[in-house]
C-alpha cells in the first residue's frame, strides 16, 4: 500500500511538471504575439491606441513603453527603402535620412511640467459627446456638420502660436540633444524659456523652406491650429550677424553637427506626449485593393470618435495633395508594393495629441521638395484626393476663393513675408512652382464639385 501511494504521488507530480511545461510555453507564444502589430488591423485608430511613445513633438513613454509598442513594424526594411528614395543623392559624407528619421524620438523627462495638450485633453474628457445617434454627419450631402466640427478637439492656437514664434525668435538656444528630432544632422534644442524645438537641417534649402511655406500655406487654408509653429533662424555660431546672439551658447555642440556657418535652419515646436496614428478605414488599403471613397454613405454606423478623426483626416489629405507631400501617407502607400500590411501600421508624420487632436509634423518634403519629384508621386497623392468626397466646409470655401482669384502664390508670399522675418534667406516658389500651386487648387475645387454633383444626383 505504501509503494502505490508512492507511485501515485510520483505520477501526480510528473502532471504537475508537464502543466507547468505547457503554461510556459503558452507564455512565450503570447508575448510574443502581444507585438503584432498586424492584430491591430481591424480596429480603429482610437480603439487601438498604443501608450505614450512617439516620434516627432514629443512623447515621453512610461519605462515599460519599449516592450509595448504595438504599432512599430517587425522590420523597417521596407521604410529603408522608401527613406533612400526621399532626396537626390547628397554629397559623400552628407548625412542622409534613416528609416524613422522624418520625426522626434523623446527624450527621457519624466519631470516634465504638464503640458498644455493634456490639460486641453483633461478638460475635453468631460465634454458633452454628439447630440445623438441619429443626427447625420453630413450636411448638403458633402460638408461635415457644425455639431461634428465643433467635437473636433483643439490644436496650436493663434494666440499660443504667435507667443511660442516670439520666444523662438528671441530667445537663446541653451542646449543641443542629439537624436531625438529624426536626421542624425537635426538637433533638439532647448531654448531660454525652457520650451524645445525640433531644429531641422535640411539636406538641402529647400527643404527648410518646404517646412516653412506649407506651415503658411496651411494658415491659408485654415488648418494651421494643426501643425506646431515653425520659426527660421539663421544659425551665426562665431557671433556675427543677427543670429550670434542666439546660438552664442551652444558653440561646443555645433562643432559637432557639421553644419554650415550662416545656414538657415527651422525650428518646430516640440509637443511632449504624442502618440502614433494608423489610417482609418477608408485608407487602410492593402496589396492589389483600391482605396475606399469617404463620403457620406460610407459613414453609417461609425461612433462620435471616429467620426471626429475623419473630420481631420480630410483636411490632411487636401492638404497633402496641395503641397504634394510624399512623406506622409503616400510612404505607406508606396510600401505597400513591399509590406501589404504597413496601413495597419503608424503613419509617418502625423501623431495624435492626448486631447485626440491631430498633428500634422514635419512638412518638409511639401511643395518645393515634392513639387520637384511630382512624377514619382502623384500617383498615390491623386488616388488619396479622389478618395474624399466629405469636407470640412471653411477648407472648401478657401480652396474656392484661392481658385476664384487666383491668387494662391500671391497670398502664401504675402503670408510668409509678413509673418516670417527671415523669409527673405530662403526666397520662395519659382514661377513653375507658384503655377503648380495654383494648378492643384483649381483641381481640389473641381473635385469639392464632382463630389457635390455626385451628391445631388444621389449617388454618394
Amino acid at each position: 500500500m505504501q509503494r502505490a501511494g508512492l507511485a501515485g504521488l510520483g505520477s501526480v507530480a510528473a502532471l504537475w511538471l508537464l502543466l507547468l511545461l505547457a503554461l510556459a510555453s503558452l507564455a512565450g507564444l503570447w508575448s510574443g504575439r502581444i507585438v503584432e502589430p498586424g492584430i491591430l488591423g481591424a480596429r480603429f485608430p482610437q480603439e487601438a491606441r498604443r501608450p505614450p511613445g512617439s516620434e516627432v513633438r514629443g512623447v515621453e513613454p512610461p519605462p515599460e513603453a519599449a516592450t509595448s509598442r504595438l504599432l512599430r513594424p517587425p522590420s523597417q526594411a521596407a521604410q529603408k527603402t522608401f527613406r533612400a528614395l526621399l532626396t537626390l543623392p547628397g554629397q559623400a559624407g552628407e548625412p542622409q535620412e534613416g528609416p524613422g528619421e522624418s520625426g522626434q524620438e523623446p527624450p527621457p523627462s519624466p519631470s516634465a511640467p504638464r503640458s498644455r495638450w493634456e490639460r486641453l485633453g483633461a478638460a475635453r474628457g468631460a465634454a458633452e459627446p454628439l447630440s445623438s445617434s441619429s443626427s447625420s454627419p453630413v450636411r448638403g450631402g458633402i460638408f461635415w456638420s457644425r455639431a461634428l466640427e465643433a467635437q473636433v478637439p483643439p490644436g496650436f492656437s493663434a494666440a499660443a502660436a504667435a507667443s511660442w514664434l516670439r520666444a523662438a525668435r528671441e530667445g537663446r538656444v541653451v542646449a543641443l540633444e542629439r537624436g531625438a528630432c529624426g536626421r542624425s544632422s537635426n538637433r533638439l534644442a532647448r531654448l531660454s524659456d525652457g520650451s524645445r524645438a525640433c531644429v531641422r537641417y535640411g539636406i538641402n534649402p529647400e527643404q527648410v523652406q518646404g517646412e516653412a511655406l506649407s506651415y503658411h500655406l496651411a494658415g491659408l487654408l485654415g488648418m494651421q491650429e494643426r501643425l506646431p509653429p515653425v520659426a527660421l533662424s539663421r544659425v551665426e555660431a562665431r557671433g556675427g550677424g543677427g543670429g550670434g546672439g542666439q546660438w552664442a551658447s551652444v558653440r561646443e555642440e555645433l562643432r559637432g553637427s557639421h553644419w554650415a556657418d550662416g545656414a538657415v535652419v527651422s525650428l518646430a515646436r516640440w509637443v511632449d506626449n504624442l502618440t502614433d496614428v494608423v489610417a482609418p478605414a477608408p485608407w487602410r488599403a492593402e496589396a492589389g485593393r483600391r482605396l475606399q471613397p469617404l463620403a457620406a454613405g460610407e459613414l453609417r454606423g461609425l461612433g462620435p470618435a471616429q467620426l471626429v478623426e475623419l473630420v481631420q483626416w480630410s483636411d490632411l489629405i487636401l492638404f497633402d495633395y496641395l503641397t504634394a507631400n510624399f512623406d506622409r501617407l503616400v510612404s505607406n502607400l508606396f510600401s505597400l508594393q513591399w509590406d501589404p500590411r504597413v496601413m495597419h501600421r503608424a503613419t509617418s508624420n502625423l501623431h495624435r495629441a492626448p486631447n485626440g487632436g491631430l498633428v500634422f509634423l514635419d512638412n518638409e518634403a511639401g511643395l518645393a521638395h515634392g513639387y520637384r519629384l511630382l512624377a514619382m508621386w502623384d500617383k498615390y497623392n491623386e488616388p488619396l484626393l479622389r478618395s474624399v468626397c466629405v469636407f470640412r466646409e471653411a477648407t472648401a470655401q478657401k480652396v474656392r476663393d484661392l481658385h476664384r482669384h487666383r491668387n494662391a502664390a500671391a497670398e502664401l508670399l504675402r503670408l510668409y513675408r509678413t509673418q516670417e522675418p527671415l523669409a527673405e534667406l530662403l526666397g520662395f516658389l519659382s514661377d513653375q512652382q507658384a503655377q503648380l500651386l495654383q494648378d492643384r487648387i483649381d483641381l481640389v475645387h473641381k473635385h469639392i464639385l464632382h463630389c457635390k454633383a455626385k451628391a445631388a444626383a444621389g449617388a454618394l
